[in-house]
């Protein structure tokens, strides 16, 4: 799935919580994830007056607790590891 700036959270969501993935950054990296969640309340430095973004929360254990966060605006697509 191409993530775009039209890319809903339900959209992300329905196909891809509580599963492993591959996200492809826009800076060429491929992470091996397991999606836990998706926020629209992420920032990227929790700080004050921060703008508050649409991410994915995932971990790399497989653990359906909560994990680290990675803003849309930094994916290029994501899909999912058949691998897992």
């Amino acid at each position: 799935m191409k993530i775009t700036p039209k890319t809903n959270l339900w959209d992300v969501e329905s196909k891809f919580v509580f599963s492993w993935v591959v996200v492809h950054m826009k800076d060429g990296r491929a992470l091996h994830l397991y999606i836990v969640d998706v926020d629209d309340e992420f920032q990227r430095h929790d700080e004050e007056g921060e703008p508050e973004l649409n991410a994915i929360v995932y971990n790399t254990t497989g653990s359906n607790s909560y994990g680290n966060g990675i803003a849309f605006d930094d994916i290029d697509s994501i899909e999912l590891d058949h691998k897992h």
